[in-house]
């Protein structure tokens, strides 16, 4: 590594103590082409779980869960790809990590290519705490789908109601249909009483062979 780089990593060390006090993020460097840690920030316990000294040596991608791993990798190839056609711009993403209690955590990672003369090229940036934000959106989608559920519940309620409205009281003697009011109508009348429908008086086949068998 040379002077420029040492210098710069030294005076980001001579504000760790502030870093680890006040900072929610964590500022790191990677060999770009390893993704292995050489600096970060003490700050990085207090999102991770892990002192920084844990972490240096290590691969940026060993605590990432595996949806999150594959995201990663997806990323860091296009990265590649874009920079070696002359992109030099700053990415982001938010990744899901396992932190050292066990329990799942999110960040979101800005990063940039960072090159010197004569020095293997760096990967800098920065890692931010998003679990909060993460968790107050997966509580949103959440609510969000059970009173999606609730309304398709209650529209397929809706619809029964109407079908039972629908299905007419009528006595399976006489045939006539009791209106709400507890008044029994004759078939034909209740129809053209509460329809715009009439009836044209014809026989089917079956009740013809009974009733009048002479016709042909």
């Amino acid at each position: 590594m040379n002077k420029s780089i040492k210098e710069r990593i030294e005076q980001i060390g001579q504000l760790d103590r502030l870093l680890a006090e006040n900072l929610a993020d964590a500022i790191w460097v990677l060999d770009a082409n390893t993704l292995i840690y050489e600096y970060i920030t003490p700050s990085i316990q207090k999102i991770s779980g892990y002192e920084s000294d844990d972490l240096i040596g290590t691969s940026a991608l060993d605590r990432l869960t595996t949806e999150s791993l594959k995201a990663a990798t997806d990323m860091w190839r296009r990265v590649q790809s874009e920079y070696q056609r002359g992109i030099r711009t700053m990415r982001a993403m938010e990744l899901e990590l396992v932190h050292k209690n066990g329990d799942t955590y999110w960040v979101e990672i800005r990063a940039k290519f960072f090159e010197e003369p004569d020095e293997p090229m760096k990967l800098i940036g920065l890692t931010r705490d998003i679990t909060a934000r993460k968790r107050a959106e997966q509580a949103q989608a959440d609510l969000n789908i059970r009173l999606a559920t609730a309304l398709a519940e209650k529209e397929h309620l809706l619809k029964e109601m109407k079908i039972l409205k629908a299905l007419l009281p009528i006595c399976s003697g006489c045939r006539r249909i009791r209106d709400d009011h507890g008044k029994w109508w004759p078939l034909e009348i209740y129809v053209k009483e509460h329809t715009n429908s009439s009836f044209s008086h014809t026989i089917c086949p079956d009740c013809k062979d009974v009733l009048y068998p002479e016709i042909e």
